[in-house]
């Protein structure tokens, strides 16, 4: 289920299977957000206990097939939260979200919220939000089915 609009959205979905798994998919950074539709590279560059800093690239449509480098500090409260915000990065004024993992009846209820400021005209900011939003919704059905393969 996606609610929001304008940048600022909440994603959520029950996924069966155990919070452990959940956090071991959230948290495996290179493999599992390269697997995102929108993602070309995910790289860890540094961690220092439940703080790191990874560097992402996108390209997709809501890109306008530009790849978007982006740098993000991430903090874990294993195996519950983790919080990352935007460092630096092309095109992008603000960036920043938390994924939760919560137990529920049948497994795990995984939220994500996101906030983000694209740095682009203002006619342009529709268009963009649009194919975000339908980027949003495909991700979270692959994150939704790599934590049920585990």
């Amino acid at each position: 289920m996606l609610k929001g609009s304008q940048g600022s959205y909440t994603a959520s979905f029950l996924v069966a299977t155990t919070p452990q798994n959940a956090w071991k998919v959230l948290t495996n950074y290179e493999a599992t957000f390269s697997a995102m539709p929108d993602i070309k590279q995910s790289k860890l560059i540094s961690r220092q206990g439940n703080r790191l800093e990874v560097l992402q690239t996108y390209q997709a449509s809501y890109t306008f097939g530009l790849r978007i480098k982006a740098r993000l500090a991430i903090t874990e409260t294993p195996p519950r939260e983790m919080r990352y915000r935007l460092i630096s990065g092309d095109r992008m004024r603000s960036f920043e979200g938390s994924w939760t993992l919560t137990p529920a009846k049948g497994g795990v209820l995984v939220k994500h919220q996101i906030k983000i400021d694209p740095e682009i005209p203002t006619m342009l900011r529709p268009l963009f939000f649009e194919l975000n939003e339908t980027n949003l919704k495909q991700s979270m059905d692959i994150m939704r089915n790599l934590m049920e393969q585990g």
